[in-house]
């Protein structure tokens, strides 16, 4: 089976893998994101894809968006494939990828892999949501692909149990290790047509769905009650990690958990702190810090950040 990989990040790298490997399948061309200027002297900054598909050999495509091959002579995309796998794109990948076009013959359509149990948390940002959620189980679906986010009829589903601790990194690494074997078997399902495509439920996708992560959503509300507060920190680590403001000064929170504390402080007060940690209360419980990131500098323990601030009892955050 010849097949297009359609992906940017490192999120596709092991379905890419998965695909490479396998003996029934061919990577005939690999499509990513465009590189970006970044860093000191602003160097190009190549999507992980990019230089995945670079090191195994692969014909590789750069794209800010996919126009019809016989509408606009983007001779670049070929399109005479058995399917196309699109995981974590990074940008809109139109149905018509999917079709037969008159050039060639998609014969199995496109697959497109989401990191949620669809149509629960359709949407940019479905693993830090199962956890800023507090879900005790995710999953995995390949879906057949629309002009719709997220909203092709589902093809085949996996789930998998959200552990405790678990941050929004560590369930990604679960979540495409699952994903590279899920479109593997949705692949040779369809070939062997053993695969009968389900029509997702518009109603619940709309209540299920969920928005990219904003400054908002990363901004830590000492009204809540600390075990929400634990779930957001969790769900947001490593990508866009929870923010509190103290005196003014940004601190991301990088490590954090529901710790004890009195019933009557002001949500955001400092209430103890010693090598351990940062204890400040909540809305209901307190939420002990860790391990931090101030503004400006590195990542440093929350016992060395209340050192260096010189913080005490009483103190509160913004």
């Amino acid at each position: 089976m010849r097949v297009i990989a359609v992906g940017t990040p490192a999120f596709a790298l092991p379905t890419f893998d998965a695909l490479h490997q396998a003996p029934d399948v061919e990577i005939a061309q690999v499509i990513t994101k465009a590189e970006r200027p970044g860093g000191r002297g602003l160097k190009p900054i190549y999507p992980p894809v990019y230089e995945w598909a670079r090191d195994k050999g692969l014909p590789v495509v750069q794209l800010e968006k996919l126009a019809r091959a016989y509408d606009a002579g983007a001779s670049e995309v070929d399109v005479s494939v058995d399917a196309v796998v699109v995981v974590a794109s990074a940008f809109f990948v139109p149905a018509w990828l999917g079709e037969p076009q008159p050039e060639g013959l998609v014969k199995y359509g496109a697959v497109n892999l989401h990191p949620s149990l669809l149509p629960e948390l359709r949407g940019p940002a479905p693993v830090n949501w199962a956890i800023i959620e507090g879900y005790a189980e995710t999953g995995v679906t390949t879906i057949s692909l629309v002009d719709e986010l997220d909203a092709g009829d589902v093809l085949l589903q996996e789930r998998l149990a959200v552990d405790a601790g678990e941050t929004a990194g560590s369930l990604a690494e679960k979540l495409a290790q699952l994903g590279a074997r899920v479109v593997l078997d949705t692949l040779r399902g369809l070939a062997r047509g053993e695969i009968q495509p389900a029509p997702q439920d518009p109603g619940r996708a709309k209540i299920l769905y969920r928005p990219k992560i904003t400054a908002d959503i990363r901004a830590v509300d000492w009204f809540q009650a600390a075990a929400k507060l634990d779930c957001r920190v969790r769900g947001l680590y490593p990508d866009a990690p929870a923010r509190a403001s103290l005196a003014g000064e940004l601190v991301q929170i990088l490590e954090a958990e529901p710790a004890e504390g009195p019933a009557d402080a002001a949500p955001g007060t400092i209430t103890a702190l010693d090598e351990a940690g940062v204890v400040a209360a909540c809305g209901e419980g307190a939420l002990k810090l860790t391990r931090v990131k101030p503004a400006g500098r590195g990542e440093m323990t929350a016992h060395a950040f209340a050192i260096g601030r010189r913080l005490a009892p009483g103190d509160r955050f913004d």
